[in-house]
């Protein structure tokens, strides 16, 4: 499956749209540009980082990326929380968003215990026949 059929990814790239589409009404001002400039910019990281995971394949490595995009995605929250704090953007717009992208959060956790919980049912160690002492084989089988 490609990563762009992935349900966290599809509402991740929602997440990205909706906060775009948000702060293009937002004002001009320092604080509403920096916010604006935060969220995108962790919100692109979190499809970004599922991309790149995914190009890496299972197993430790994309695990690791989906963690950071779940980060990110905590990021995201932050900043949006921080826009309403400021009083900056729809009230209700914002709050839609929070809603995917909680979804969105929530997907990654559920893939990445999956993942952690395969992981460690497939690591184990298997008892392995051999000789603790290497002089018994030279007894049995003299050179």
């Amino acid at each position: 499956m490609a990563f762009s059929e992935l349900g966290f990814y599809i509402k991740a790239r929602q997440v990205i749209k909706a906060t775009y589409d948000e702060m293009r009404t937002w004002p001009k001002t320092m604080p509403a540009q920096e916010i604006a400039r935060q969220v995108f910019r962790a919100a692109t990281s979190v499809g970004a980082n599922i991309a790149e995971g995914h190009g890496r394949h299972l197993g430790q490595e994309y695990i690791h990326f989906l963690t950071i995009a779940q980060g990110s995605a905590n990021e995201v929250d932050h900043w949006l929380h921080v826009s309403l704090d400021c009083e900056i953007g729809n009230l209700e717009k914002i709050r839609k968003i929070l809603a995917i992208n909680i979804e969105t959060r929530k997907m990654l956790a559920a893939t990445i215990g999956s993942f952690r919980s395969q992981a460690s049912k497939s690591v184990h160690e298997t008892p392995t026949p051999y000789s603790l002492s290497p002089l018994q084989d030279e007894k049995d089988n003299p050179g």
